[in-house]
């Protein structure tokens, strides 16, 4: 393989200008080099190139991101970010990928660097999260109990201002009770469906999953809301505005399996992004949606705190009873999951339309490292 032209296709690649760089350039500064050069060994070249251009493009980008990172945290003197910024400056730059949410500034609750934070400063950062988890409501708990014990006898026939996570929910418990109601409905066709027993489920499609019953229940979820006719759920892939935003350059913006979009004065917020798969699938299957659904939040994110460091926690995690069980405690922890899903989105619209005459800082630059080729 010549190494001379593969220096020079790397170095085009390196300095040359984004909207010069394309297939027909790299091509023509090959047979500009060596005419008679046969097809596989150009490809060859290329292909090493390109992949050696990726690797050095993505170090700088996270190098990079890991310094912005350090520079927020060191702003603020309070111990937290102190501690923080010691143990981002401890982690080495070259042990880092694209995968790593740290490489793409955002400090995840997961990280090892705050597992080992004491216990005050790790109560600290977890502060948020607990805020924002109001205590299980005992007459909801309830009613799955009777819906879960009376179930094989049955018969077959506008959004308040200034609204902060309090860790209360924001609806009364008669209409919490009415929306649980409409989502053991939809759970009861759910069960009563024979795609959904359990010879069918390892050949299901992700369709099949996600419109007979994500998105039933999410809509169950959301009946009667705040947001009124101007919001709604999309889904099959439509593309996210607020991505193509933050990637600019006419990019086309990242595409998650169904969001859930509110209009208030003519502006649209994706307040929701979901990705679905069969429900039988593999352990990289659910580890490539995770990777996929944090980079879809971090290039959909339009305001931030005043530090402008990201933070991802799992809110919540829960089982979707997708067949009868004689369990209630099953079903009462997913509908408390699917009414703490509706009290966040009614808290977080509310601080949206707040934020507009507060002017927060809005993130025009995403942090998101670019990830590399299919079958790198």
């Amino acid at each position: 393989m010549s190494t001379e032209l593969y220096n020079k296709i790397y170095e085009f690649l390196t300095t040359a200008e984004d909207k010069k760089i394309n297939a027909i350039s790299v091509v023509y500064l090959g047979m500009k080099e060596d005419r008679w050069i046969e097809q596989n060994e150009l490809r060859t070249v290329v292909n090493r190139a390109v992949d050696s251009a990726n690797n050095r493009y993505m170090e700088d980008q996270i190098r990079k991101n890991i310094s912005e990172v350090k520079r927020k945290l060191g702003k603020d003197t309070l111990p937290l970010y102190q501690h923080l910024y010691s143990g981002v400056n401890k982690i080495s730059v070259q042990e880092l990928t694209w995968k790593d949410s740290l490489a793409n500034q955002i400090i995840r609750d997961n990280l090892d660097l705050i597992q080992e934070l004491s216990g005050n400063l790790k109560k600290a950062f977890m502060k948020p999260i607990r805020s924002m988890k109001p205590v299980p409501i005992p007459r909801i708990k309830d009613m799955c109990k009777r819906f879960v014990s009376n179930f094989l006898s049955e018969n077959l026939s506008s959004l308040p201002y200034e609204l902060f996570h309090t860790k209360e929910w924001k609806e009364s418990e008669d209409k919490l009770e009415e929306i649980t109601l409409k989502i053991l409905e939809t759970l009861r066709s759910v069960w009563r469906n024979p795609v959904f027993r359990s010879e069918f489920v390892g050949t299901m499609n992700e369709g099949t999953y996600v419109n007979n019953i994500i998105v039933l229940l999410i809509n169950a979820c959301l009946s009667n809301n705040h947001f009124g006719e101007s919001a709604f759920i999309t889904m099959f892939e439509r593309q996210s505005i607020a991505s193509a935003d933050r990637r600019g350059d006419g990019r086309v913006g990242r595409r998650p399996d169904i969001m859930f979009i509110s209009k208030e004065d003519n502006k649209y917020y994706e307040l929701m992004y979901a990705e679905c798969s069969r429900i039988i699938c593999t352990k990289q299957k659910e580890e490539d949606d995770d990777i996929k659904l944090w980079r879809e939040c971090n290039d959909g994110l339009y305001w931030a705190d005043e530090l402008e460091v990201h933070r991802y926690y799992k809110l919540h995690e829960t089982e979707i009873p997708i067949r009868y069980s004689n369990d209630p405690s099953i079903l009462a922890d997913f509908i408390y999951t699917l009414l703490l899903f509706r009290n966040t989105l009614i808290v977080n619209m509310s601080l949206l339309r707040c934020a507009h005459d507060r002017r927060s800082n809005r993130n025009l630059d995403s942090s998101t490292v670019t990830s590399p080729p299919p079958n790198s």
